[in-house]
């Protein structure tokens, strides 16, 4: 049992991700105490036992277990955590299948329309038959202006006129 002690006040200071100097600071040791009672050469008093077991969080079996009676306490701590939010977890599941469900499409819909809306309003690649882009002889690509840059804005300007026009006057036709 005693001789699990320092391997297990190693692991547990490593998994809390504290150098030994910083375990030692917390409890009002010396790095070297540290060192030695983890490597087995020295054991803590019951007062710096009970400052190493608060600060590493850890009960007995944690601190003084073989490797298999740790695993063991971790399983069943993982187990009972389980047992704790099964409920929660159930939630999230019955979530998760009803956002798939329902919003998914409706994501997938808005971001294709936000696609097109940018294609309009961006220069885009010219693409060959196969849908790959089409490169100069020193492979850069090709770019067509985009759709809004093409449109004929005189062109439309004078059709709105004559449409504008038409309204006014169609009780004179």
């Amino acid at each position: 049992m005693i001789e699990n002690f320092g391997r297990n006040i190693a692991r547990l200071r490593k998994e809390q991700h504290l150098s030994q100097e910083e375990l030692a600071d917390r409890i009002g040791l010396q790095k070297q105490t540290i060192s030695n009672i983890e490597r087995g050469i020295r054991y803590p008093t019951f007062e710096t036992l009970e400052k190493l077991r608060k600060v590493l969080n850890a009960g007995p079996i944690e601190l003084f277990g073989t490797e298999e009676e740790v695993a063991l306490e971790e399983t069943t701590k993982v187990l009972e955590r389980i047992d704790e939010n099964e409920d929660k977890i159930e939630r999230m599941v019955r979530f998760s299948k009803a956002f798939n469900e329902q919003y998914v499409h409706e994501i997938n819909e808005v971001y294709e329309k936000a696609e097109a809306i940018q294609r309009l309003f961006t220069k885009q690649p010219k693409l060959d038959e196969e849908g790959f882009p089409i490169t100069t002889k020193d492979d850069e690509i090709i770019w067509e202006p985009a759709f809004f840059d093409t449109l004929p804005f005189d062109q439309l300007d004078e059709v709105i006129n004559k449409i504008d026009y038409i309204k006014k006057n169609q009780d004179l036709l």
